[in-house]
């Protein structure tokens, strides 16, 4: 079981709880970050709603994700891409030993 931490975002607190001291560090850094986006599109996109505004963050946020995870198949398909042509050439050395 963790520690219960408590956050604000957006002046409203929220108790969670961190499983470990990396983790509520990474919790609160999320937290600012919402907050921080929030600040952004309220200058951007003056009259619209927290709820608007929330959810351009929201948008923004898994729009990264997917743009991250999409990086991370390609590294992954370029590591089994290099890790077959090591093999090959580690094999190919064999051969003339």
């Amino acid at each position: 079981m963790g520690q219960r931490i408590t956050i604000k975002i957006l002046d409203r607190k929220f108790t969670l709880e961190a499983e470990s001291p990396e983790k509520e560090h990474d919790i609160r850094v999320a937290a600012e970050n919402v907050d921080r986006k929030y600040l952004d599109y309220l200058k951007t996109f003056p009259g619209k709603t927290s709820d608007e505004i929330l959810s351009f963050v929201a948008l923004n946020s898994f729009i990264r994700i997917a743009e991250l995870e999409k990086t991370i198949e390609e590294m992954r398909k370029g590591e089994d891409d290099l890790q077959a042509r090591l093999r090959s050439y580690l094999g190919n050395i064999e051969k003339k030993l």
